[in-house]
């Protein structure tokens, strides 16, 4: 029963009350329905919502996106072995030409294409440090793909939120999330 599930709703005892809510970068329709009424009540009657980082703010899509490439021009075919870098390169290949076999009626009847899909999400893959390509290509499945076009449980509530007129924010910024991961040497990726 939903009611008996763990919330992971965290309350901080105050006037008002606070909350703190783990969430996780998936779906939101793949989680929604089993995150329990107690954390949705307390959505709703928090009139500020702070989150990871604001995935509303254009600076913050393009701040990840550019901390995501290698530095001084380099490609990764520059810094990976060759037989990797070949083998990499052969399975997007082999994505992109099952991508539209992947695809939904749904999301072709919102007019998502196969190739605009593949270079949103695999886009200038060849400039991209170790680590983004790594956790790019994880992404790269069919369930995943499938569920292209349905926002991250953290954004769709960022973006009820602002439907409902309540404060957002961030706490915090994307260089906090770009240079751990950035810093990962090349065995540790």
């Amino acid at each position: 029963q939903q009611g008996e599930l763990n919330s992971f709703l965290w309350t901080i005892r105050r006037d008002p009350p606070a909350y703190l809510f783990g969430t996780i970068h998936v779906p939101y329709t793949r989680v929604w329905d089993f995150i329990p009424n107690n954390s949705k009540a307390a959505f709703h009657a928090s009139s500020s919502v702070y989150f990871e980082l604001d995935l509303t703010d254009p600076y913050t899509i393009s701040g990840l996106a550019s901390c995501q490439m290698l530095p001084h021009g380099e490609n990764l075919q520059d810094v990976l072995p060759r037989e990797l870098y070949r083998r990499l390169k052969r399975h997007l290949d082999y994505i992109k030409l099952m991508l539209p076999h992947w695809m939904t009626p749904d999301q072709r009847g919102k007019g998502l294409y196969a190739d605009y899909l593949f270079n949103a999400i695999a886009g200038n893959w060849e400039r991209k440090r170790p680590v983004w390509v790594m956790l790019m290509v994880n992404s790269l499945t069919e369930t995943d793909i499938r569920s292209r076009g349905v926002p991250v449980l953290d954004l769709y509530l960022a973006q009820e939120a602002e439907r409902m007129k309540k404060t957002t924010g961030a706490v915090e910024r994307v260089e906090e999330q770009c240079h751990p991961l950035n810093g990962l040497n090349f065995s540790q990726v």
